[in-house]
């Protein structure tokens, strides 16, 4: 197997995963007991930071995605129940995609000519109905350690802008700032500041966006990490590093090696507060067959 390059088919072979190719959980597997312990070691206050935005009708999402909800009312009309207790009650119906809020990447999400995680074809998993292979029900629980590196603050601004590359040099320059290391299994968070448009300037938040750079990706997945995720709505830098060379970032995370992608996680309070390692938490929505999940993740302290 040789290293994914970014040019799609012309690329020498990437797959099967470091994990084996009958693997279907990627990035999981180093998630162990041990780390787990290790992880919830972290807690010393009992303090928690969520960060996921609240869900609402008219939240930024790319490529039109939404989530809309309607509120059934037959339940609380006049007459609806003849018991004496008078029972009333409302609930919703709610229609999303997967990737909107704050969501994680499943592993088919992108892939490369037609082939996701593990070089399985498109033509082999992809159904009208939901993904016969690779959907989210792989997925479990997130309980590992969890740093937040504060890029914003190493560039020495309030909020990163558009195309402007977390590179190596970066996250290097916040692990030496923060005291912290990256080690296998952890949740790596990106602070560029962009999150601060969310639900204030929609428009300017979907435009682009600061995020990382094929080296930096390729310096977390060297270090064996869980997931990773940042404060914007695709991880990656946009406009892409190489106008010619779209989402090559997401296809050597989910794709080839199998890395989980958090998006649009609020991790303001983190940096505010100075916060660089802690107890993270997040458990997907196991929707089988899909390409994604919605997740609260939550930071305890």
């Amino acid at each position: 197997m040789s290293a994914y390059d970014g040019t799609g088919s012309l690329s020498p072979q990437w797959w099967p995963s470091r994990y084996g190719a009958d693997d279907r959980r990627g990035s999981l597997n180093e998630l162990t007991s041990e780390r787990t312990l290790q992880a919830l070691a972290l807690a010393r206050t009992g303090e928690i930071i969520e960060l996921a935005p609240v869900l609402e009708t008219g939240m930024p999402g790319p490529a039109d995605r939404d989530w809309r909800q309607f509120i059934l009312t037959e339940s609380i009309l006049p007459g609806h129940s003849d018991d004496p207790s008078e029972w009333t009650g409302v609930e919703e119906f709610i229609m999303s995609s997967a990737h909107v809020g704050c969501h994680v990447d499943g592993l088919a999400h992108n892939g490369i000519a037609g082939r996701g995680y593990n070089g399985i074809h498109h033509t082999e998993f992809v159904s009208r109905s939901g993904l016969r292979d690779l959907g989210a029900e792989h997925m479990s629980p997130w309980i590992t350690r969890g740093i937040c590196l504060d890029i914003a603050n190493i560039r020495g601004v309030e909020m990163l802008e558009p195309g402007d590359v977390v590179t190596v040099a970066d996250v290097e320059a916040a692990c030496d700032r923060q005291e912290v290391s990256i080690g296998t299994g952890d949740a790596v968070l990106l602070h560029t500041g962009w999150m601060s448009l969310w639900q204030k300037d929609n428009q300017r938040f979907l435009s682009g966006e600061p995020g990382a750079g094929w080296d930096v990706a390729h310096w977390l997945t060297e270090r064996r990490v869980s997931v990773v995720g940042a404060d914007n709505w695709a991880f990656e830098v946009i406009p892409f590093e190489d106008v010619d060379r779209a989402f090559v970032v997401h296809q050597h995370l989910l794709a080839e090696t199998g890395t989980y992608i958090i998006e649009n996680i609020a991790t303001s309070s983190l940096a505010d507060r100075g916060k660089s390692e802690f107890l993270f938490i997040m458990t997907p929505i196991k929707g089988k067959g899909s390409t994604g999940a919605m997740v609260a993740p939550i930071a305890v302290l």
